[in-house]
């Protein structure tokens, strides 16, 4: 018997979750208003702040905790086409902007239930990621378990963050390095392209 069947798995009480979990995920994800998904996120216990907005992404591993790991400020924004790991904490604080198309995951595992060879050289991590107030991550970027993005830090399109970025920072790149501080005041005239 194949222990990931989803036929057997149904027939658990761990299973029905799993897979209910799995079709209210799908569902949610055709809702047509990024209110009405707000409204279905906060019944089924993700803390939501006002005003905030999620479109049309891909939540993963929602099974685990159902959507109780998934963390909102005001005025947070999730554009079309991301990804979020909720196998941990996921904390987007006040006024963060996530692009369409960004990756947060939160853990990261290259088999190690399945017994794969690489598994023992690199065993499963399982972190929460939090993006500080007012932060924007560029379309595409990928935020990987364990980060914290600083306070109004900006995340470059594209970019691959391994590690802390502090508040007020510009990264980018593969993996992500700081390409400048923002100064505070600064106007949009002096900004650099990432």
């Amino acid at each position: 018997m194949n222990p990931y069947s989803w036929w057997q798995k149904w027939k658990t009480p761990q299973g029905r979750q799993w897979l209910w979990h799995l079709f209210f995920e799908q569902w949610l994800r055709y809702l047509p208003y990024a209110n009405w998904r707000v409204y279905f996120l906060r019944l089924a216990g993700a803390q939501i702040g006002e005003n905030a907005f999620v479109h049309d992404v891909i939540f993963q591993n929602v099974y685990v905790n159902g959507f109780r790991n998934l963390s909102l400020g005001n005025r947070a924004t999730i554009q079309s086409g991301c990804l979020i790991d909720l196998a941990e904490k996921v904390i987007l604080e006040d006024d963060v902007t996530v692009s369409a198309g960004v990756y947060i995951l939160t853990h990261e595992d290259c088999g190690a239930k399945m017994q794969k060879p690489l598994a023992q050289y690199f065993p499963p991590k399982r972190e929460p990621v939090r993006i500080g107030r007012g932060s924007w991550l560029g379309a595409r970027a990928t935020i990987l378990a364990g980060v914290t993005v600083g306070e109004c830090a900006v995340v470059g399109a594209a970019s691959l963050v391994n590690h802390d970025v502090p508040a007020w920072t510009v990264v980018a790149g593969v993996p992500a390095k700081e390409i400048r501080k923002i100064k505070i005041g600064e106007s949009h005239e002096h900004r650099v392209e990432a």
